[in-house]
């Protein structure tokens, strides 16, 4: 099993462009101690849509690894549903920034986030 499939997120869509959407029907487990969706939710899925609208950018071979991520709670989520939507505002030959906004299914604004992945020419192999 991996984490997506513990989370329960589903990967809506991802364009070539540098777009994608992630979309999480949310579960009580989902939230924290305050009794609201915990943000490493949302910085989950941030990074999930953000992750995937890169890779749709990457050429063939290469990889991306998140090596910063700002986020920002806009407004406290209980019950209903997720979307995560991001778009790579640049990518060079090195690096990425991403842009992603996450709304409830009220189409209110929830969090905001920049990050930025380092692009590698390589696939990425454990420790020896």
């Amino acid at each position: 099993m991996h984490f997506d499939d513990v989370v329960g997120s589903q990967f809506v869509a991802r364009d070539p462009a540098g777009t994608a959407v992630v979309r999480l029907e949310l579960r009580e487990d989902h939230h924290g101690v305050h009794g609201f969706v915990h943000g490493g939710v949302l910085c989950t899925l941030a990074h999930q849509s953000a992750g995937a609208a890169t890779y749709a950018r990457c050429r063939q071979g290469e990889e991306a690894v998140m090596v910063g991520m700002q986020v920002n709670f806009v407004k406290a989520s209980w019950s209903g549903a997720l979307e995560s939507r991001s778009e790579v505002v640049r990518q060079g030959g090195k690096t990425s920034l991403v842009e992603t906004r996450i709304y409830g299914d009220d189409g209110e604004l929830r969090a905001t986030a920049t990050s930025t992945f380092l692009i590698l020419q390589r696939a990425l192999r454990p420790a020896p």
